[in-house]
């Protein structure tokens, strides 16, 4: 890790803790923006996998948001001086069911800091672990990747994208339009640019 990012790893080992309910609104809404005939969820139905991230929203004031939508110091992120921060990927570990109405806790730690050098110029990964508690115990683990990156040239084209793997068990074709992207970056309280660019 260079000299002048060295002081990010002391960021490894923070921890925040949040509280939250997942209502019966929020499931309606995303079964409407997902064009589903759910039934009408009542308290202690289960919460369909990943609709979690309904829940803990980073209400970050406007005026404190960067200029890719999320905010400038978010929560336990680590002050990483490059202007791009996007979500590379998770790894989920579903143990038991999210029940709608029932108070749930996340605990969010930072487990790892690494810099990188990149086709694109510098970069600096955070592993985050979040953990999601039930008034029965552990529900759910996320493990994510936040990268940080340096800002596109203006000219550079646009990556490549990789193909969906071809040969799962079962597949569902879904038509995103920008109605339904709109729709969910609103019920997850996402306002990243990549959603709307």
């Amino acid at each position: 890790m260079s000299e002048n990012l060295e002081h990010l790893k002391d960021w490894v080992g923070r921890v925040q803790e949040e509280t939250d309910v997942i209502t019966p609104d929020r499931l309606v809404r995303m079964s409407a923006t997902l064009d589903r005939d759910d039934p009408p969820p009542v308290p202690g139905d289960p919460v369909p996998l990943c609709w979690h991230w309904m829940a803990f929203y980073d209400a970050t004031r406007l005026s404190e948001a960067g200029p890719d939508g999320h905010s400038r110091l978010s929560g336990i992120m680590p002050p990483v001086p490059l202007p791009r921060r996007m979500w590379a990927g998770s790894r989920f570990y579903f143990r038991a069911p999210l029940r709608v109405g029932e108070p749930l806790t996340k605990r969010s730690e930072i487990i790892g800091v690494t810099a990188k050098t990149g086709r694109s110029g510098q970069l600096v990964f955070v592993a985050l672990k979040h953990t999601i508690l039930t008034p029965a115990g552990v529900a759910l683990t996320e493990e994510q990747d936040i990268v940080y990156r340096t800002l596109a040239e203006p000219d550079a084209p646009p990556p490549t994208p990789k193909p969906a793997p071809a040969d799962g068990v079962w597949s569902r074709t879904i038509e995103v339009d920008p109605v339904m992207l709109f729709r969910y970056s609103a019920l997850t309280f996402n306002g990243h640019r990549i959603h709307y660019d």
